[in-house]
């Protein structure tokens, strides 16, 4: 089956809600939404978010990957073997990995609509609820208490706190929002980097008492000795993200023993197929696995929560990245309940594409 068409909708959508990291404020994502038309009139949708430091590739970079060399390797061509186009996609995308996450997932989705099996059963796996965890931005104390509390409201039962810029206001806020929420809700932090080891080590021994589930990149990628100083000190798993971008990136972290397991981004590896090397390489090591994302739309989530449902190493899933998006090119595709991303039955990815002059 030859493609017919690569539509690529570039566009920068404002969040109803913007938010801070360690070291970054978020007020817009930039979003470049693509759809893979095959000759029979069949579409498979994906989405790229770049984020130059993490995937290699920015706004203006990944869409003249997909509009010039993308779009001649793939239009025309015979795609009825899944691996051999994404393969020619990653050749033309070369380091552009949020382009060419997008071409995977609508690869994927393309090819199990042809199936007629959502997406992730065509991947193998028969998971259809995911819990998932929701971000709490860097604040003032009272503010990130407030946001908590609406999330649990919200029926959020697991919070990711961002931490990362003063270890000890960080401890007084996720103390806080501990005794705001009380001890069945599930809190786990993400400092981005943002500490030095003594900060990290410092954080490492204060959270102790506040029952946090993990703790993700305390430090600077690129050290990982000094990672491992912060894994063997810290009661919670210490998850690798910024140190993992592709599955190569696991076996210096593995033998130094650096961390406890690995933060999986479609748009950080180039999407579902390299993410499943990673799983198998994290199952290997005897390492778990978090499925995260970054603001993104709901093709990708979506294309993260079928990959989640079928991965093996998977013990956690933050999949919340379209909830700040004030539009999106598409629609359906899951649902959140009560907490947990709810997949539909529908063929591939199951959303609509079209949305606000996205790819139809």
């Amino acid at each position: 089956m030859k493609l017919s068409r690569l539509d690529v909708a570039p566009r920068r959508v404002p969040l109803t809600t913007p938010y801070r990291i360690a070291g970054r404020t978020f007020d817009t994502a930039e979003i470049i939404f693509v759809a893979l038309v095959d000759e029979t009139g069949l579409a498979g949708y994906g989405a790229a978010s770049p984020v130059a430091p993490l995937t290699g590739d920015d706004y203006d970079g990944a869409a003249r990957a997909l509009e010039g060399p993308a779009r001649a390797a793939l239009v025309g061509s015979d795609v009825s073997d899944l691996d051999a186009a994404v393969g020619r996609a990653r050749a033309a995308c070369g380091p552009a990995r949020s382009a060419l996450a997008s071409l995977d997932i609508a690869l994927h989705d393309l090819r199990a609509k042809r199936l007629g099996l959502p997406l992730s059963e065509m991947l193998g796996g028969r998971r259809r609820r995911l819990f998932t965890s929701v971000t709490v931005g860097i604040d003032d104390a009272t503010a990130m208490v407030a946001a908590a509390r609406r999330h649990v409201a919200g029926g959020f039962t697991c919070l990711k706190v961002k931490i990362g810029e003063d270890a000890r206001e960080d401890i007084h806020r996720l103390t806080r929002i501990r005794d705001a929420v009380g001890p069945g809700v599930t809190i786990r932090v993400d400092a981005n980097q943002g500490y030095s080891v003594a900060s990290a080590l410092d954080v490492a021994r204060r959270m102790d008492a506040l029952s946090i589930e993990l703790f993700e990149q305390p430090i600077p990628a690129g050290h990982a000795e000094d990672l491992a100083v912060v894994t063997k000190a810290s009661r919670a798993p210490v998850v690798a993200d910024e140190a993992v971008h592709v599955a190569r990136d696991l076996g210096p972290l593995v033998r130094a023993g650096a961390a406890r397991g690995a933060n999986i981004k479609l748009m950080k590896c180039g999407g579902i197929a390299e993410a499943r090397r990673i799983d198998l390489a994290l199952e290997r090591a005897g390492w778990r696995a978090l499925v995260g994302c970054m603001d993104e739309s709901r093709a990708s989530i979506a294309a993260a929560a079928h990959f989640a449902a079928a991965a093996r190493s998977v013990d956690w899933i933050d999949l919340d990245g379209h909830l700040d998006l004030a539009e999106d090119a598409y629609t359906g595709g899951f649902e959140i309940v009560g907490g947990e991303i709810v997949l539909g039955d529908a063929p591939g990815l199951g959303v609509a594409g079209g949305a606000f002059g996205g790819p139809t």
